[in-house]
């Protein structure tokens, strides 16, 4: 069938795969992705089936080795793909179609609380006066072109006041 198979003959792939099902099941079993039925991983072993068949030689060993070991292989690639940190935040997102759209709110703004308590206070008074205008920009209650234009301080200036203060933040709040 193998032969069959690298002359390009799809009744025979068919044949092959449906002879190493049992194998395309056990190893399938172990990986889940959210994304993906039955069919898909169907398949997935399909493509791998026959990029198997073009590569195999008797002289390496049996079909059913090389064969598991590509499947395995592919599908941990799948997975590893699946579920890297960029794409995290697709794989976790619900589509428009299965939640109420009369249930989704537009986000309000909400109006800036100060916390009062020690920590805060502490980390205000840590602030030098440009440190403080530089917080009021990051909490966008002034403008960063108001700053540079009426109050005279320079981009750069601010830009540095930005950085320290939000390092500042950092080490107190967290």
């Amino acid at each position: 069938m193998i032969k069959q198979v690298k002359k390009g003959d799809d009744a025979a792939l068919e044949e092959l795969f449906a002879l190493y099902q049992p194998l395309v099941n056990k190893v399938l079993k172990g990986y889940y992705l959210r994304h993906y039925d039955q069919k898909d991983w169907q398949q997935e072993a399909m493509i791998i089936c026959y990029e198997a068949a073009m590569v195999y030689s008797e002289r390496k060993g049996n079909f059913a080795g090389l064969y598991k070991a590509k499947l395995t292989n592919h599908a941990r690639t799948l997975v590893r793909y699946h579920t890297a940190l960029r794409r995290r935040t697709y794989n976790n997102s619900i589509s428009l179609e299965r939640i109420d759209l009369q249930g989704i709110n537009e986000p309000k703004r909400s109006e800036l609380a100060i916390p009062i308590n020690d920590t805060y206070n502490n980390f205000v008074k840590s602030l030098s006066r440009l440190e403080l205008i530089a917080l009021l920009t990051i909490l966008g209650e002034v403008s960063v072109e108001y700053v540079i234009d009426q109050l005279n301080i320079g981009a750069a200036q601010l830009l540095r006041a930005r950085s320290r203060t939000i390092q500042k933040m950092r080490n107190v709040l967290f």
